[in-house]
């Protein structure tokens, strides 16, 4: 990125993700959707996406372009994956530099699809969102906050994960990608014990600490349930995260038993209602 006009480029790319933001309310109009499915097929793209060894960006990607889709499209259930499929496919093709071949993606739902029914439903998606790609990932403005840190390997890697949970759960559709990277980066911060949140923090995310509260407080109660990003913890269990997802878990027993108490016993109590 050009330092010269990194302001310019961050008040651009600010606008962009307000105007690329999917409808929070979308599922209403799905007659055959429920939100519950929208987490399987995320969940499972999680695990494609980490099978192919691609970018972060990537996946922020293939949720915005499902979202959007959804937004403006009425599906049947059993287009649902080929809609995520393709999604990715697109994501990959914008992103990466080396992009697996339609037949790894074909492969990966067990010929479920034909080639020719993943690229007929490519070129539909691309029309329907108006080749409209260039979406704002959170990665990016995690990047940039990470300024006021010196740029702090441990801070950014557990933040990575503090954001990628955001992608499971529908109630944080209302909020901007540059908002749940700040509140992200904040969180990851205090788990971490790195002090204020600066004027430095403030000037390079664009939100105060007042402003982050919402947003954080939701990702504590999905932090309190690894079991509503299963693929995502144990991704993040990995040395090579830093078992970023390991670390969140005992911090959040030993600084919010009371969210996660409230989170096992409403797992617990699950299944009893769903036999009334």
């Amino acid at each position: 990125m050009v330092p010269e006009y990194t302001t310019e480029i961050f008040t651009y790319m600010r606008k962009m993700e307000i105007r690329m933001k999917p409808l929070a309310n979308y599922m209403d109009t799905q007659s055959e959707l429920e939100w519950k499915m929208r987490g399987i097929l995320i969940d499972w793209l999680v695990q494609v996406h980490l099978r192919f060894r691609l970018l972060p960006e990537t996946l922020f990607l293939c949720v915005n372009y499902i979202d959007r889709f959804l937004s403006l499209k009425v599906i049947s259930l059993e287009k649902l994956q080929l809609v995520g499929v393709v999604a990715l496919l697109i994501a990959a093709k914008f992103e990466e530099i080396q992009v697996p071949s339609i037949n790894d993606f074909v492969y990966m739902v067990d010929n479920a699809y034909t080639i020719e029914e993943v690229m007929k439903a490519e070129r539909f998606m691309l029309s329907l969102l108006n080749f409209d790609l260039g979406f704002p990932g959170p990665m990016s403005f995690l990047r940039r906050i990470s300024k006021a840190d010196d740029y702090d390997i441990q801070t950014r890697t557990l933040a990575k994960y503090l954001i990628e949970v955001t992608i499971m759960d529908e109630q944080f559709l209302p909020f901007v990608t540059s908002h749940t990277a700040a509140a992200g980066h904040f969180l990851a911060r205090q788990m971490l014990n790195k002090g204020e949140w600066t004027d430095a923090h403030v000037f390079y995310s664009g939100y105060t600490e007042s402003m982050l509260a919402e947003v954080t407080q939701l990702l504590l109660q999905n932090l309190a349930n690894p079991k509503s990003h299963s693929t995502i913890y144990e991704k993040y269990a990995d040395r090579k995260f830093m078992k970023a997802s390991v670390f969140v878990q005992q911090w959040m027993t030993a600084n919010h038993p009371e969210l996660v108490h409230k989170a096992a016993s409403s797992a617990k109590s699950s299944p009893s209602q769903k036999g009334e």
